[in-house]
């Protein structure tokens, strides 16, 4: 009697830790079945993709998250025990009732991996279309992603998010992107890139002191990251900087910025000067009264003080203008 308890609490212990369907009797038949293989598509593994559930039961519970998707081309081994702990951690133990598990199920990634060139065109194009420079001039770097995208197939259309409140996107620059399907977002991620302007600009092409006037061979166009400086303090031309005093000094090749000239007009508006009029070497000088700031080596509006007619005068130091006929 002793031994026959013990075999009946030993045949009661195994039907409790037997796996759900290797304790139906022979004859069950399930109602449905679990895949021994299977697909899923996108970051996650859902009850849909692992079993064929009869329609109640797939709208209940077909879209619940199981695991993780492995990546594209690999592939991941779903144990029974395994889905029998999990389901039942999930509160669906009532969908291994009517189905049959097998002893394992191979799960392999069908979506597909959002192209990086997709987002790089993205992009570009999204940080070209903001800025007024044309795209030669926009040098546009974009960071990989840290980990890759997937989608379940390549019905997609790619857009970017406009950040709130930004100005022109330069420097460090992120942005949100979207991907949609008919209209409805699947999924929503940041790209961080990094933009710069270059831009042909004026540069000093030797060693340039303060209070010295640009002369020709002074400076010239050279190409220079700009992105930090407004487009107001930069030149584009020589004649716009030949003439000019500076008032701070320049190195070889350094960019030649509004900062740098010296903004102290040289004659006052209303202070008489000496006319030196040359023509053909025939040099007459008379007097006349500037009708606005001269600065040196530009010209400036003065009358003269008998004919009382107004004139264009090179700038020549603080009491002489020119004007050569």
């Amino acid at each position: 009697m002793r031994l026959l308890g013990r075999l009946l609490i030993l045949t009661a212990l195994l039907v409790l830790v037997l796996p759900v369907s290797e304790a139906w009797p022979e004859d069950y038949t399930p109602l449905w079945q679990f895949r021994a293989d299977a697909a899923a598509a996108g970051e996650y593994i859902t009850l849909n993709d692992l079993g064929n559930l009869p329609p109640d039961l797939a709208q209940k519970y077909g879209q619940a998250l199981i695991w993780s998707a492995p990546p594209p081309g690999q592939l991941f081994t779903l144990t029974r025990e395994f889905l029998q702990y999990r389901l039942t951690q999930m509160g669906l133990a009532e969908v291994l009732k009517g189905g049959e598990l097998p002893p394992a199920i191979q799960v392999r990634q069908t979506g597909i991996i959002l192209k990086s060139d997709d987002i790089t065109a993205a992009f570009r194009s999204y940080i070209q279309n903001q800025n007024p420079w044309p795209a030669s001039d926009l040098n546009i770097q974009i960071y990989p992603q840290e980990e890759p995208i997937l989608l379940p197939d390549n019905k997609y259309t790619l857009e970017v998010l406009p950040p709130k409140g930004s100005d022109r996107p330069m420097g460090e620059v992120t942005l949100e992107m979207a991907v949609l399907r008919e209209g409805r977002a699947l999924k929503r991620f940041k790209v961080y890139g990094k933009v710069t302007l270059e831009q042909e600009v004026i540069c000093a092409s030797r060693p340039l002191s303060p209070q010295s006037v640009i002369k020709p061979g002074d400076v010239r166009l050279c190409r220079r990251d700009v992105t930090n400086l407004t487009q107001r303090d930069l030149f584009t031309k020589e004649k716009q900087v030949l003439g000019q005093m500076l008032a701070k000094g320049l190195g070889p090749q350094e960019i030649l910025t509004n900062r740098h000239l010296s903004h102290t007009p040289l004659i006052k508006r209303g202070e008489e000067v000496t006319v030196v009029l040359d023509q053909n070497g025939l040099v007459i000088t008379t007097r006349g009264v500037t009708r606005e700031d001269g600065y040196l080596g530009r010209h400036v509006r003065v009358r003269n003080t008998k004919s009382k007619k107004e004139f264009q005068a090179e700038v020549v130091d603080a009491r002489t203008v020119k004007v050569i006929l």
